[in-house]
Parts: structure tokens; C-alpha cells; sequence
């Protein structure tokens, strides 16, 4: 039976992934090797950090940190 991290690790993992390096800009695979979550539940965590404005997502799919200052759009 597989384990799976608690979504407060999940959450860290992912933001910590986009904090290392400003401007990184990742497709949902991309995401999931780099911080070592399933695919599903780092989906999940992607669109929760897109819900409350940490991350936004283009038209392509690809997630990047959105800037403080920025606006939601």
C-alpha cells in the first residue's frame, strides 16, 4: 500500500519547488518529478495554489509563481 504525504508536506513541497528558483515555470509532470508527489495529488495541490492566488496558470497548462503584487486575473 502506497503512502502518501500530508497535504500541509504536499503544499510545502510545491511551494518550496517555485520559491528555489523565481520565474520557474512547470507542466504538471514537471511539478510532480520535482517534488516527488503522485500525479493526482500534485494536480490537486496545483489547482488549491492557483485557487489562492500563489500560482496561476496559462492557457498551455504550465503553472508559475503569480508575484505578490500582481493582480488575479
Amino acid at each position: 500500500m502506497p503512502t502518501y504525504p500530508r497535504v500541509t508536506d504536499a503544499v510545502q513541497r510545491l511551494r518550496g519547488v517555485f520559491q528555489e528558483i523565481p520565474g520557474t515555470q512547470l507542466t504538471l509532470a514537471d511539478a510532480s518529478r520535482l517534488s516527488g508527489l503522485e500525479r493526482t495529488l500534485c494536480y490537486h495541490v496545483l489547482v488549491a495554489l492557483e485557487e489562492v492566488g500563489y500560482l496561476r496558470r496559462g492557457s498551455n497548462g504550465i503553472y508559475q509563481r503569480r508575484l505578490t503584487d500582481s493582480p488575479r486575473s
